[in-house]
Order: C-alpha cells, then sequence, then structure tokens
C-alpha cells in the first residue's frame, strides 16, 4: 500500500496521520520532479486543510495551482474549491458581505464540477448542490437519491448522502425522515470508521429542539470526542456554538429529576410511618369488621321480610322505606371505605389471608345488586303501577316496557317518590356522580308531554295499593 492510499485510508478518521503521509509523497514528488503527482497531493492536502479547519492555508494552496493543475486533475481541483467554499459559506454566514461573495464562488464551482465530473455518481451529488442553492428541494432530494443507490454501503460517501438528504427532508418539513437520515448517516460514518462528520451533532441539535435533552447531550459528547480525534477545528467551532444550549438543558433536566427524587424518598418515607400506625388499628379493628359483614348479610336477608310489610299505611311505609335504604347505604359506604383502609395496609404484605378477602370487590357488587333488586321489589309491591302512571306522562315513543326491575331513570324517580329528592343523597345510593343524577332527570323531564315544573309534582301524586 502506498503512501496515498495509506493517507486515503485515514482521511476521515484521523488528520495528523492524514498530513503526515501526504508530506512523505510531496517529498517523494520532489524528488521524482513528477508534477502530476506533486499537484494531486497538494489537492489532497487542501482538502485536509479545509476539514481541519485551515481555511487560508487550504485557499493558498488551491490558488498557488490553479493555473497549472493537469488536465486530469481539474475535477478533484473544482471538488476541493466547492468543499472549501461550502465551509467558508457556512463560517462567514453572520456577515453578509463576506457570505454573498462564497456563495457566488460556491455556486461557480458547484456547476464546474458538476460540468468536469465524468463519473455520473458525483454528477448526481453536483446538481443536489445547484438545486439546493436553488431551493428546489424536491429536485434536490431526487437527485440525491440517485448518488445514495449508486454508492456501496460502509462508505464515506454514502454517509455524506444520507447528510444530503437529511437536509432536503429538514428544508420540505419532514422532521421525522430528516432524523431517519441523519441517523443513518451517523451509522454510516461509524461503520466507515469516519470520525470527521457533522450527522451525528445535528441529530444532536435536532433533538434538543424536540425535548430529547439527555440524548441530545449523548449525541453531542460523541461529537465533540470524534472532533478532537480528527483535530477538526471547524467542526469544533460548530458544536461550541450549540454546546452550551443542550449543556443547560440538559443540567436542568438533571436538576429537576434530582428533585422530584428526593420529594419521592421523603414521601414515601412518611407514607411507611403512616402505614405503619395504621396497620397496627386495623388489627384491632379486624373483629369489627367480620362482625360488620355478619351484620349486613343479615340486614340484606332482612330485606325480603320487610317487602311484607309494605302494605301499610302510604305514610309510613314510605318512611321506613326511606330510613332502610338510607341507613343500608351509609352501611355499604362505612364497609366500602373500611375494606379500602385494609386493603392499603395489607398490601405491604403483613396479612396476607385477609387482602385476598378484603381485596375482592365482587362481594360489594353482589350486595349492591342485591341491594338494588330489593329495592325495586319493594318499591313496586307499593306502587304496582308505577312504570303504568310515569308512561301516561312520556311521549308514546318514550315510554319503558312493562318490568319486574326499574333500569337507573326509574330508579331515580322512585326514590323522588319516596320522598328522597336531595340528589346528593340519590347520588350517594346508586353510586353515581351528581352531574350524571341531573343529567337522568332532565333526560326523563325532556320526554314528557308536560311542562318540566310539574312532571315531579305528578310523580308525587302516583298511589299505591291498598293494605
Amino acid at each position: 500500500m502506498n503512501n496515498r492510499e495509506i493517507a486515503d485510508n485515514y482521511f476521515g478518521y484521523q488528520s495528523d496521520s492524514v498530513l503526515t503521509y501526504l508530506q512523505k509523497n510531496l517529498k517523494l514528488a520532489d524528488a521524482t520532479e513528477n508534477k502530476n503527482w506533486r499537484y494531486e497531493t497538494l489537492i489532497r492536502k487542501s482538502n485536509l486543510l479545509n476539514s481541519i479547519g485551515l481555511f487560508t492555508e487550504s485557499k493558498t494552496i488551491l490558488d498557488s495551482i490553479q493555473k497549472d493543475v493537469p488536465e486530469t486533475l481539474i475535477f478533484s481541483y473544482n471538488a476541493t474549491s466547492e468543499s472549501l467554499y461550502t465551509n467558508l459559506y457556512e463560517y462567514s454566514k453572520s456577515n453578509k458581505m463576506f457570505a454573498d461573495s462564497y456563495k457566488t464562488k460556491l455556486l461557480e464551482y458547484y456547476h464546474k464540477g458538476y460540468d468536469s465530473s465524468k463519473d455520473p455518481i458525483f454528477k448526481d451529488l453536483f446538481q443536489y448542490n445547484i438545486y439546493k442553492m436553488d431551493d428546489k428541494w424536491e429536485e434536490a432530494s431526487a437527485s440525491i437519491d440517485k448518488f445514495i443507490n449508486a454508492v456501496p454501503e460502509k462508505n464515506r460517501l454514502k454517509a455524506i448522502g444520507y447528510y444530503c438528504k437529511a437536509i432536503a427532508e429538514g428544508e420540505m418539513g419532514h422532521t421525522e425522515n430528516q432524523k431517519k437520515y441523519l441517523a443513518l448517516s451517523a451509522i454510516e460514518d461509524i461503520e466507515s470508521a469516519t470520525t470527521e462528520n457533522r450527522s451525528i451533532q445535528e441529530l444532536a441539535f435536532l433533538l434538543y429542539k424536540e425535548g430529547y435533552y439527555s440524548t441530545a447531550y449523548r449525541f453531542l459528547e460523541s461529537a465533540i470526542q470524534d472532533a478532537n480525534f480528527y483535530n477538526a477545528r471547524f467542526r469544533t467551532f460548530q458544536i461550541s456554538k450549540v454546546q452550551p444550549i443542550i449543556e443547560k438543558a440538559y443540567t436542568l433536566q438533571i436538576n429537576s429529576t434530582n428533585k422530584k427524587l428526593r420529594f419521592s424518598v421523603w414521601t414515601i418515607s412518611i407514607m411507611l410511618i403512616v402505614l405503619a400506625l395504621v396497620t397496627y388499628l386495623v388489627i384491632r379493628q379486624l373483629k369489627i369488621i367480620i362482625n360488620s359483614r355478619k351484620e349486613l348479610r343479615s340486614a340484606n336477608e332482612k330485606l325480603s321480610s320487610l317487602n311484607v310489610q309494605l302494605d301499610e299505611a302510604n305514610h309510613i311505609k314510605e318512611e321506613y322505606v326511606a330510613f332502610f335504604i338510607n341507613q343500608c347505604s351509609i352501611y355499604l359506604e362505612r364497609f366500602e371505605r373500611f375494606k379500602k383502609l385494609i386493603s392499603k395496609r395489607l398490601s405491604m404484605g403483613q396479612v396476607d389471608k385477609l387482602s385476598e378477602m378484603v381485596n375482592n370487590k365482587k362481594n360489594i357488587e353482589m350486595d349492591l345488586d342485591e341491594l338494588y333488586q330489593s329495592f325495586d321489589k319493594a318499591f313496586l309491591r307499593i306502587y304496582p303501577s308505577f312504570v303504568e302512571e310515569i308512561n301516561k306522562l312520556l311521549k308514546p315513543e318514550e315510554r319503558y316496557p312493562s318490568t319486574n326491575v326499574l333500569n337507573t331513570e326509574l330508579r331515580i324517580f322512585a326514590l323522588i317518590r319516596l320522598g328522597i329528592n336531595d340528589s346528593t343523597q340519590i347520588s350517594e345510593f346508586l353510586r353515581y356522580s351528581l352531574r350524571t343524577i341531573y343529567n337522568y332527570r332532565s333526560k326523563v323531564k325532556a320526554k314528557s308531554v308536560i311542562e318540566n315544573e310539574d312532571f315531579e309534582a305528578r310523580i308525587m301524586q302516583i298511589g299505591s295499593i291498598s293494605s
């Protein structure tokens, strides 16, 4: 392997090694008086100096050989000049006077590179750049696609192609595609051992703007390490402009996370103390709760016997049923609260067998279903024509079918007929929110054939059977 091949292999990896072998090549070219070899090496050296940010030195070399470049090296000269003026244009964008001048030269070498290229692959790359300067991003994207498809995998040119594609996607507003191609470019850089890269730093800044501060910071750190290893001063300068911004955001994110962590530790500590105290109380209350369950079962069994007594005077029946329902609802609510308290303590693992029993919500649901069914049965024994009487107040198409079980809407107005007109009490009994109860009441009134204000008064006039 000769010096030129060694330098080429080092070109994207480590600039100092490239320079060493190029200098050896220059000495050999001078010793053998090989002019073509000398100019070729000088062009490569200029390209290297440009890549590490020594623009003046790079331009000096190109200017010194401009008039004597052999025909076979015209494309290499134009490509190197284009790369130099690309960096000069990027570097001086904040100064319009210099930026415009460099932009003009850059466009000139884009065209010269295109015209002097004998390889259609590079023609596609230069065509992309020409379209780019004219903001013709759709055409630029199509040109760079051809370039990407023609370049083999694990090649520095493939990484360049993906990077150019990412720029086009970003300009067209396709952010997700932009991230995709920047990632592909970074992968190609890694697989081709290229440390003179830009994709990963651009990807870092894009992720920063989307709020992924941790990932952006890691990517930027990788870009800095690559730039320092390659000794790329220009890349280091570019990174230094965004590094403080990303570092600050990342630091703020870490501080916020630490603050939340400290708060969580204090909260957990307090909860452990509370859990220890409550566990002691739960053990003491265990027998009381077991007795409460027995009493609740007993109360549910009494519902059937209470139905027999509902043929007493309407006033007595209404007062008794309303009291019974209210007591059962309060009792169930209290029992459910005890269950939740026990479940919370048992979840810490102190009383495993009781945890399974207390956490079984099926008992509550069964008790509620039994309560509601018993309520419907009791109520319809007192008011067997209740559904029929309500249907007389409704539009024909809105009437309810005859049934032995009340739906939620009918159950609400059954409670109202029993004198429980307060929506809070109704919501506690039926386990619905206040808003839901209001909505149901309004919905039924909207179906009536009488004025809404008179609807509940007419409900109160529905009579019961005689004793």
